[in-house]
């Protein structure tokens, strides 16, 4: 009987607890050899240490400490200035509508080199966290685009959240594992990333929002878009510059509840920091363009939208050099 028992412990606990720290070191050491950042071998570890899975066919990982801040850049900095930053969700993303492969970005004229980070369903920390990652590998860009707006609300959704129920709960434990260990972070990423390819969302959110959501989001907004200033000014990064990108509603002159939190948060970011700009493209549209069909949904926007855009955003760049 002892020696059933123990086979028993050995077979459906001490082996595939073995065989998942192997794999947790194996995957820790592949994300070190992408990265070179030794900091994913204390993941879990230290809390301030964040993981952010970006693409896992390219192998673009970024492991960032909260704890420390950037203040200077090892290396020529120079040898960045021709380059041009964009940060943002879906609607600055390729992947939609009747051109799959092309960004608004993609029709940018700008004589500095493009570099788009944007990413679909992310908010603004996702974007901070990209950014401190990439300013400590000595690039440094001579303008960034921050094009964080629609995915906002996503913090009250997903993270503002007070709720007893059993799914809550289950949800709650899966997020701390997710902090703890890098397998199970890959694989939830993988898991998330497969269903919204098929249109299920497998992530927990707040359905109901209300002001108050509206009132955390955008002070979730103006922290971590405060931050990206921070240290892309002590970097020397030239221009910050904040795109609001029209969608569907504003071809009728209608505007989400929260943009007007939004803008509030805008207009104080550009009272504190002189090197920062905003460009809000819907007011930039004329009466002729609000007839055309920009969109494919109410937000994603087709060829001619993203030529559109990129008409508008590209103008300020090359009148504001």
């Amino acid at each position: 009987m002892y020696f059933k028992l123990k086979k028993i412990v050995y077979f459906f606990i001490i082996l595939p607890i073995s065989y998942l720290l192997i794999f947790e070191l194996i995957l820790r050491i592949i994300i070190f050899l992408f990265t070179l950042n030794l900091t994913i071998f204390v993941y879990g570890i230290d809390k301030n240490i964040t993981l952010t899975l970006h693409s896992i066919s390219k192998g673009e990982f970024y492991i960032t400490d909260a704890s420390k801040s950037i203040n200077r850049i090892v290396g020529d900095k120079e040898n960045f200035k021709d380059q041009i930053w964009i940060f943002g969700g879906s609607t600055s993303n390729k992947g939609f509508c009747d051109s799959k492969n092309l960004s608004w970005v993609d029709f940018l004229e700008t004589n500095l080199k493009k570099k788009n980070f944007a990413r679909n369903g992310v908010s603004s920390d996702f974007s901070l966290n990209v950014l401190r990652s990439e300013l400590k590998k000595s690039k440094v860009p001579k303008t960034i685009i921050w094009t964080n707006k629609v995915n906002e609300i996503l913090h009250s959704k997903r993270h503002n959240i007070t709720n007893d129920n059993t799914i809550y709960n289950l949800h709650s434990i899966r997020k701390s594992i997710k902090n703890y260990i890098v397998t199970f972070y890959f694989f939830d990423e993988l898991s998330i990333r497969l269903f919204d390819k098929i249109g299920i969302n497998l992530r927990y959110e707040k359905k109901l929002i209300q002001e108050k959501d509206l009132i955390f989001s955008s002070n979730e907004f103006f922290e971590n878009t405060r931050e990206a200033i921070l240290i892309s000014n002590l970097n020397g990064v030239e221009k910050f510059i904040i795109v609001s990108l029209f969608i569907r509603s504003n071809l009728e002159n209608n505007e989400s509840k929260f943009y007007f939190y939004y803008l509030e948060k805008v207009e104080e970011l550009l009272k504190n920091f002189n090197n920062v700009y905003f460009i809000d493209t819907k007011k930039m549209l004329h009466i002729n363009d609000k007839k055309l069909d920009l969109f494919c949904d109410s937000m994603h926007q087709n060829y001619s939208g993203k030529q559109l855009t990129a008409k508008i955003i590209s103008n300020y760049l090359n009148e504001n050099r």
